[in-house]
């Protein structure tokens, strides 16, 4: 489908988009809990507002039904839906700055929580778009850009807001992340989808059929299980910092930032294995990776050894993040490719929601315990991926006319 974008105008597009979801995870996923609880909020309430947060991406299916089905102002079925969504979670993070978290802590979860719900539109109809314009051979490339423009925003802005969190104040790190989510308009209102859609690409429910054949079911499975681990020890890491190593918003920043730099090794790294081998390896890969660095964490008990570990860490977050999503993209039927994938990724999202909730375990388990615990059981999933890689093998291997799913 051509939106008068060159292949690499469209990469360099999705990086974008991709570049400022990783502004948003440097401040959710390192900062978000060491803020709150400078401002005295207790664990327990934290655990709700991290769990809460990550119901818009278990609900992306509602959002791929109306981009799918529905053409917005005229102006295509995903542009408009993008565009509304930057502009409206670059502007709950501006009316978040105004908000003393200490006073009304109820209020500016809702404007976290809200943010990440406009965040989920424009998440959901970009990839949506990348599945309906970029060709099954550069999928690993295009998920590389994704997840790398990702990873630079991690690597770029996790020591800034560290210096930030230090100087003057975790609560001005609200408005930098609003600036930011308004850079990739430039490129997204350059795209014009056609006012017609071809017949592979035009909304058709009977395709929905496909999700309940045993294969999808499995996939799900596989997925719910892989983000649980990985999630439960992803979301530990700067807790633990904060909390037992009593770690600076400048080390945290460190942290991030060797992090990020491990993962765009990471997410060219899936590019490279799915092209020169096949997604099942990458996929193995992957779990390899996790376990690791798992078990890895569960063994550093210094600031020292946790930045050591980062970069390698960051490798498997990587992974992670670039394998699963290539996976999901070839087996995702074109007429219903928001709805689809939005499923596929809600399937993810149930994971990482459970996984949020190990937080629980550590007061008997302690840190390492979890870490330990988390890494050995993602392998459960390794005789499960051979299951999938063989019912989807000839999906994976089609060409761009052969997206249609079989009912």
């Amino acid at each position: 489908m051509d939106v008068n974008l060159s292949r690499r105008q469209l990469f360099i597009m999705f990086g974008a988009l991709y570049f400022v979801q990783g502004v948003i995870a440097t401040y959710q996923l390192l900062y978000f809990k060491p803020h709150m609880r400078s401002e005295g909020i207790d664990p327990d309430r934290l655990a709700i507002v991290t769990s809460l947060a990550l119901l818009p991406f278990v609900i992306k299916w509602i959002y791929g039904i109306l981009s799918d089905r529905y053409d917005l102002f005229g102006r295509g079925h995903r542009v408009p839906y993008m565009q509304i969504g930057l502009v409206c979670t670059a502007i709950a993070f501006g009316v978040a700055y105004f908000i003393d978290p200490s006073e009304s802590f109820g209020l500016i979860a809702a404007m976290v929580l809200t943010a990440t719900f406009f965040m989920a539109l424009f998440d959901t109809t970009a990839d949506a778009l990348a599945i309906d314009v970029v060709v099954p051979e550069d999928h690993g490339r295009v998920q590389a850009w994704m997840q790398g423009g990702r990873a630079l925003g991690l690597i770029l802005l996790s020591l800034v807001f560290g210096v930030i969190a230090d100087q003057v104040g975790y609560q001005v790190i609200f408005l930098v992340v609003a600036g930011l989510l308004l850079v990739p308009l430039a490129y997204v209102n350059r795209v014009r989808e056609p006012v017609h859609r071809t017949p592979a690409h035009t909304f058709d429910r009977r395709a929905f059929k496909a999700m309940v054949q045993p294969r999808y079911l499995l996939f799900a499975l596989f997925l719910v299980i892989t983000w649980f681990c990985f999630q439960g020890i992803e979301g530990l890491v700067t807790l633990y910092m904060d909390e037992e190593l009593a770690s600076s918003g400048t080390t945290i920043g460190w942290y991030g930032t060797l992090k990020g730099v491990g993962m765009v090794i990471g997410a060219v790294g899936v590019a490279t294995l799915v092209s020169r081998f096949d997604r099942r390896t990458a996929a193995l890969v992957t779990i390899a990776a996790v376990t690791l660095g798992g078990l890895a964490l569960s063994l550093a008990t210094t600031e020292a050894a946790i930045l050591w570990l980062a970069p390698f860490w960051g490798i498997a977050v990587g992974l992670q993040w670039t394998t699963y999503v290539t996976m999901a993209m070839g087996i995702t039927d074109t007429r219903i490719a928001a709805s689809m994938f939005a499923i596929l990724q809600t399937m993810s999202n149930i994971g990482m929601g459970a996984g949020e909730s190990v937080v629980a375990l550590t007061d008997n388990m302690g840190y390492p315990g979890v870490f330990r615990l988390l890494g050995l059981v993602n392998l459960v999933v390794v005789p499960l991926l051979f299951v999938i890689a063989r019912r989807f093998a000839s999906m994976w291997d089609r060409s761009e006319a052969d997206l249609v799913v079989e009912a």
